[in-house]
């Protein structure tokens, strides 16, 4: 994408684990795409440990392959003490229960925990913003309800998969 990539070397990007099922393989044209698009902006995708464990573990290739290569890093869930981190968290997942009409205690923990995780980044840490990645619509509304709850939407953003990579589906043919 270039010059139209919403990412910043400058901004933290926290990934769902969507995002890593939909691009693939390390040999799927979407994976390359976007790992392209990322090394171009010089930032390293966070991925949360729970993130991890919906892919299978680090050793799952797509993961692995991106881990070696080091434009993706392991990152730790936010801490049950850190009170705007969990009352995002629960936001999101309120927002979440209420888009899909299941309860609270059915949402999948890491769809909210995206939600803390990205406060927690741009209070803590001296980045200008965070991006976070998932093509999940209601985790998507959850997050922005929570970010929008905790006074954070200059510097917090969702975006999905084709922000990154387009959703041209001619872009993604491989003659082979």
């Amino acid at each position: 994408m270039g010059t139209d990539s919403p990412f910043s070397a400058e901004e933290d990007v926290l990934v769902d684990a969507n995002i890593f099922f939909a691009i693939g393989r390390p040999s799927n044209p979407q994976y390359r795409q976007f790992r392209n698009a990322v090394r171009n902006a010089d930032v390293v995708c966070k991925l949360p440990r729970r993130v991890i464990g919906e892919l299978g573990g680090p050793e799952m290739d797509r993961v692995q392959t991106a881990l070696e290569e080091g434009w993706a890093e392991i990152i730790d869930t936010p801490s049950p003490a850190d009170g705007d981190a969990v009352t995002a968290s629960d936001i999101a997942r309120r927002t979440i229960a209420s888009e899909t009409g299941r309860s609270e205690h059915e949402v999948e923990k890491t769809d909210g925990i995206l939600a803390g995780l990205a406060i927690q980044y741009v209070r803590d840490r001296s980045t200008m913003g965070v991006i976070v990645l998932t093509d999940d619509q209601p985790a998507k509304k959850g997050i922005e309800n929570a970010v929008r709850a905790q006074g954070y939407t200059d510097s917090i953003t969702t975006y999905g998969l084709a922000d990154i990579i387009g959703d041209d589906p001619g872009d993604l043919l491989e003659i082979i």
